[in-house]
């Protein structure tokens, strides 16, 4: 007779391991999937001030802002091609609108700012045409796109402060400094050597001498726009608490403080040296009321003053070499640098070399968020908005609805982000318990003043970005090394 066979005890043993072994196998899994997920971050003071903006556009939309050798989709009339013309705040183009134009044929933009205002960028097709008066398509033989961007105009008066012409925010980044002097250092004698204690000092004759030493010394600063003053670096008046003669790149930006056109942005420095005592004391203080001539102003198209830093320190190119194009400095028409020199009153001396303290600083419209975001040098796109980036592994971010998802990204200041590597640097967007890691890579090293429009891929994986309008999403760019935060924010998708 057949029956169910009963097991021997090895047999009995190798079913219940069987079933732990399920069940090992799937809390590994669990834990594996947990190991996903990005460790927590330690909340701390990012490093660098980002404006980070997320749309979905349709395709059309997309690819008129993608590089000029990516293909497009042609809209085309009965006419011709459709050109589509737009403005940000503080101007207006000519013509504006959804503009036919016959195959073949020209046509001319005109960029007219208002009072007070000053073109920013022109984009073309996405791409930066500069901050240009008339763009011509000539030839026409496919669709585009051109947007013009502006923002508020600025005077530099006495060649030392700049006066923004309307309401206006303001950003400062700190590019360097460079200011050595005597410094001391005390040593006392611990069997048989010398120990460091404060000042560097020997014995001569029954007494003690100092032993005088060359080092970088203290730096404070502080903003003055009217009657408002800033200390956003340390007390200004406190030199273990305001120095920022350190090496470290600094930010600050007045966010939604609007300051009244006509307010001058004046920077104020102060430089510390040894008195005889050893005790740091204030040197000079320079600002416009103060040796105004110890203070310049530098704007787009300036030629880099030709100074040699004193005794083989960083001279001025040194600091803003990021900013210099074919001999000249090569600023955005919203930016100004202020250089100072905080060590000479004589200015012929050789020690006057400009360069103590370097500072950027911007200047925004009321109403920058919408031009000065998404002016860019370039388009760094370079992969057509429904082909795989073979780069990353990753795939489109088409949405089922035909939208994308594209990122306006503009660095206002603070350290450069490498997104070179992912293994430096993550980025990670985040929708409830949804997270991505995305592919900046194309931004390569992203510093202060840039600017780019960026159709994200992901890392590892052919699932989309299936986000829709009105989102709320949260991004973290970290360094990995560190595991420390570059950038926090949360971004609604528009």
């Amino acid at each position: 007779m057949e029956g169910e066979k009963s097991r021997t005890p090895g047999e009995k043993c190798q079913a219940v391991s069987e079933v732990y072994g399920q069940i090992l196998m799937v809390v590994v899994t669990i834990l594996l999937a947990a190991l996903l997920v990005y460790p927590n971050i330690p909340e701390s003071a990012p490093r660098a001030n980002l404006l980070i903006e997320a749309h979905n556009f349709t395709q059309n939309e997309t690819t008129s802002t993608q590089n000029a050798e990516t293909p497009t989709q042609d809209e085309t009339t009965p006419a011709g091609y459709l050109i589509e013309a737009s403005s940000g705040s503080g101007g207006n183009i000519s013509p504006e609108g959804s503009i036919s134009v016959p195959a073949g044929g020209n046509k001319i933009f005109s960029m007219m700012p208002d009072e007070n205002y000053k073109v920013l960028d022109v984009l073309v097709d996405g791409n930066s045409a500069g901050p240009i008066s008339t763009y011509t398509f000539n030839n026409v033989s496919s669709s585009h796109s051109i947007k013009a961007n502006f923002t508020v105009n600025f005077d530099v008066i006495n060649n030392n402060t700049v006066v923004p012409k309307e309401n206006f925010t303001v950003n400062a980044t700190v590019l360097g400094c460079a200011f050595t002097g005597d410094i001391w250092k005390n040593d006392y004698w611990v069997e048989g050597h010398w120990e460091g204690h404060g000042w560097n000092k020997y014995w001569v004759d029954g007494h003690w001498e100092s032993h005088r030493e060359t080092g970088s010394l203290p730096i404070t600063c502080r903003l003055k726009l009217g009657d408002y003053i800033c200390a956003p670096w340390g007390d200004y008046t406190n030199v273990s608490e305001g120095n920022i003669n350190d090496g470290i790149s600094r930010f600050w930006g007045s966010n939604n403080t609007l300051f009244e056109g006509g307010t001058s942005v004046a920077v104020e420095a102060c430089s510390w040296k040894y008195d005889t005592d050893h005790e740091l004391k204030k040197h000079l203080i320079i600002n416009t009321s103060t040796l105004p001539l110890n203070v310049k102003v530098l704007t787009n198209g300036d030629p880099v003053p030709d100074i040699p830093g004193f005794q083989g320190q960083n001279s001025i190119e040194d600091f803003v070499i990021g900013y210099i194009e074919n001999g000249s400095i090569k600023l955005k028409e919203n930016e100004a640098i202020y250089i100072f020199e905080l060590g000479n009153e004589d200015l012929d001396s050789s020690g006057a070399d400009f360069q103590d303290l370097v500072i950027l600083v911007s200047v925004n419209g009321a109403d920058a968020s919408k031009s000065a975001i998404e002016s860019h040098k370039a388009d760094l796109s370079k992969t057509s908005n429904n082909t795989p980036n073979e780069a990353s592994g990753g795939t489109s971010n088409e949405t089922s609805s035909g939208a994308v998802l594209k990122f306006v990204i503009e660095h206002r200041g603070g350290d450069t982000i490498n997104f070179k590597s992912p293994e430096e640097t993550k980025v990670i967007l985040q929708k409830g318990d949804d997270q991505r890691y995305l592919n900046f890579t194309e931004l390569g090293a992203f510093k202060s003043g840039d600017r780019a429009t960026l159709i994200p891929k992901e890392y590892g994986t052919n699932g989309q970005l299936n986000f829709s309008q009105g989102d709320r999403l949260s991004i973290k760019i970290v360094d990995v090394r560190s595991k420390s935060l570059i950038y926090s924010g949360s971004i609604m998708i528009k």
